[in-house]
């Protein structure tokens, strides 16, 4: 019993010094959306991230974002948080929250636009490659790649 208390504790110290994304302190990004295929069905998905679970794992995101294809520029107003994040911007065409591939298995299969002009190579770009803070101007750029 003293030991399962010893744990408990331990655990509950540890997801207390992890910060969590409601006591982040939270800043105004303008995001321009742009190279939209409004011929394709679907969604667009904006996604930011801290490095945990970027760029695959979306249950991971922060914030998400959700836009209809209307258009093929889109400004939206989104929430950053203070310091160091990355974007996602998938075009989510059959809804299926993940992103589809290709026959080879990496390379995507719907339209993807990552921040700081992180591009996919032979896999998608690390968190590193596509990381960011908020500019001065308040304003940032993402193109959405079709293949």
């Amino acid at each position: 019993m003293k030991y399962f208390l010893y744990a408990f504790l331990l655990i509950q110290s540890m997801a207390a010094a992890m910060e969590e994304p409601s006591t982040m302190n939270w800043k105004t990004l303008t995001l321009h959306i742009t190279d939209i295929d409004i011929k394709r069905p679907g969604e667009i998905v904006v996604m930011v991230f801290q490095e945990d679970g970027f760029p695959k794992d979306h249950e991971k995101a922060i914030r998400k974002y959700h836009i209809d294809p209307l258009e093929p520029h889109h400004q939206l107003s989104i929430q950053v948080p203070d310091g160091k994040f990355a974007l996602k911007i998938h075009h989510d065409e059959d809804r299926s929250g993940t992103m589809t591939k290709n026959w080879t298995g990496f390379i995507p299969a719907e339209g993807v636009g990552f921040s700081s002009g992180a591009k996919v190579k032979f896999g998608p770009p690390s968190f590193k490659v596509a990381q960011m803070q908020l500019p001065d101007s308040g304003e940032a750029s993402i193109a959405i790649i079709y293949p």
